[in-house]
Formats: C-alpha cells, sequence, structure tokens
C-alpha cells in the first residue's frame, strides 16, 4: 500500500512566508482616496517604461525594500533583490491594462468601511493591481491575465511583479532535457540513524516535468530487523517546513519495499534550492512494539 501524503501541492509555489500572509487575511475589495490612486497609476507607469528602457537602476529602486509589502516586515537581501532583476531582465514587462477602480487589499487586520478607504489605512496595506500585462523576452512576445502587488513605504508606491507568472516562463526557457534526467541526489539528506530499524537506501531524485520546482523521490526501505513492519512515518523537511508521510503496509523481516513521493524543490526561483532532511519517525510492528525517533536521536546523525 502506498504511503499516503499529508500535504496540499497547490502550496508548492508559495514562500512559507507568503503562504502564511496569505492565510492570514481576505483579499477584498477597496477604494483608495483620489490622490494615492493617481500617483499610483503614474509610479506603475513609471515602473513599466524603466522595464521597456531597461533601465534597471530604477527598476530596482521601484521595487522598494519591502519583499511582500512593508506590513509584512520581510525586506529584500541585497542577493535576492540582485537576482530578482536579472530574471526581470529576461522576463520584461511593458504593458498593463488594468482599472485603477478595480483595486483589492487584505483587510482582515482592520475594519475598513465602505467606499474610499481612509488614508491612513490605505498607507499601511498592500495593494492587488489585476490586470493584462505584456510580457517580453528576447524570443517572443505574450499577453496574460496577471496582478501587480503595490505597496507605500514612506510616503512612495512600489511594486512587487508577477513573480509566478515569471518564475514560470523563466523554467520553460532555461530548463531543458538534460536538466530533467539529471539524478538530483545530492539535494537531499539522508541521515539514516544507526538506531532506526529502516533504512532509506537506494535514492534517486528527479525534477518533475510538469512543475519544474518539484522533485520526484524514488527511494527504497530496507527493514534491519527480525520482526515484520505494518507502518510507518517518514519525514522531509527543513527551516522551511516539512512535509509528512504515513502509511499502513507491510515490510517482511529483512525484506525490502520500493517507494516514491516528492518535494519542493525551491517555492520562489531566487530563494534558491533547499536542501531537506528525510528521515523515518516512527516504525509499528506486528507484535504491537514501536520504534519512535527521538530528538535526543539526533546526535546519531
Amino acid at each position: 500500500m502506498p504511503i499516503r501524503r499529508l500535504i496540499l501541492l497547490g502550496l508548492l509555489c508559495l514562500s512559507p512566508y507568503a503562504e502564511a500572509q496569505i492565510r492570514a487575511c481576505a483579499i477584498e475589495p477597496h477604494a483608495l482616496p483620489d490622490d494615492l490612486r493617481s500617483s499610483l497609476e503614474g509610479r506603475l507607469s513609471t515602473f513599466l517604461m524603466a522595464q521597456g528602457e531597461e533601465n534597471w537602476g530604477e527598476v530596482a529602486d521601484l521595487l522598494g525594500r519591502c519583499r511582500f509589502g512593508c506590513n509584512t516586515g520581510s525586506v529584500y537581501t541585497s542577493s535576492y533583490k540582485q537576482c530578482l532583476v536579472s530574471r526581470m531582465q529576461e522576463l520584461r514587462m511593458l504593458d498593463f491594462h488594468f482599472s485603477i477602480h478595480d483595486l483589492s487589499t487584505c483587510s482582515t487586520k482592520m475594519d475598513l468601511p465602505a467606499g474610499a478607504m481612509p488614508r491612513f489605512a490605505a498607507e499601511q496595506l498592500s495593494w492587488y493591481v489585476r490586470g493584462t500585462a505584456t510580457f517580453q523576452t528576447s524570443s517572443e512576445e505574450w499577453t496574460a491575465e496577471t496582478q501587480v502587488i503595490a505597496y507605500r513605504d514612506q510616503g512612495q508606491w512600489y511594486f512587487i511583479p508577477p513573480q509566478q507568472a515569471m518564475q514560470d516562463k523563466w523554467e520553460k526557457i532555461h530548463y531543458t532535457e538534460a536538466d530533467f534526467g539529471r539524478d538530483r541526489r545530492d539535494e537531499i539528506e539522508i541521515p539514516n540513524p544507526p538506531s532506526s530499524p529502516i533504512e532509506i537506501t537506494d535514492v534517486h531524485v528527479y525534477m518533475d516535468r510538469q512543475f519544474p520546482s518539484l522533485r520526484n523521490i524514488n527511494f527504497t526501505l530496507r527493514n534491519k530487523t527480525s520482526k515484520r513492519v505494518v507502518a510507518l512515518s517518514l519525514r522531509i523537511g527543513d527551516e522551511t517546513g516539512e512535509t509528512d508521510m504515513a502509511g499502513p503496509y507491510e515490510i517482511q523481516p529483512m525484506a525490502k519495499l520500493a517507494e516514491k513521493t516528492d518535494s519542493t524543490a525551491y517555492a520562489d526561483f531566487c530563494e534558491g534550492i533547499r536542501k531537506p532532511t528525510m528521515t523515518i519517525q516512527e516504525v509499528h510492528f506486528a507484535d504491537g512494539s514501536k520504534w519512535e525517533f527521538k530528538q535526543s536521536r539526533k546526535s546519531e546523525q
């Protein structure tokens, strides 16, 4: 019986911080005060023009300092912003048709009145501008429905580009058959503590063809004991999050079982590849006994 996965793959394209922010709020339509609407239109036009004219210093300035909007407390590192600008150089957003009267914001954290929002509230929130954008690479141009996030900082508008749309296109341009065919075993750690009755072996890791940020993991579970295993749980995780898998199935004494699962290698193409650790957490035997990975056992690794 295959291991049952306990996560939703629909969240794989979000960084853990961004995911937490989205879960914490409801995106609802609201109106900006007139002066903020006009300044938003002007700054967004400048943001698009800077990309069209390849003025990347100005583009970097218009990204501002806050990665998810300043109300989240997350700021760009210099290396991350440099990576993001380099991606934008390959995938320029040249035009954006939107209605300045059709804006949404994350409003759960405060009570907001109908109609135009008070200025003090509008200054604190990130604003979602949805529309149809024209993108361009060195070889093609296309239009797509997308959104830009606008936020205020120190009296000015700044912008978060449509990074998911950019990432999807960047992957299609840059990944080749060789990338999909390479065994990426080095992207995952397998400690196999000596006390574990199950050894994880014969591990092979490949990039998923439909979702290149995902890794397909093939591996073998080897029962090192003389007892029959009837269930186990396994964890793949790092400091950004964990994937728990569990399932009732049998592994005979001293026998092996081939298995497979998947794991997210990166949520954001500028964050770099994660290197998760894959460990057995619990093993249940037919005689009713159980082995459990304890925190103190980490020293065995």
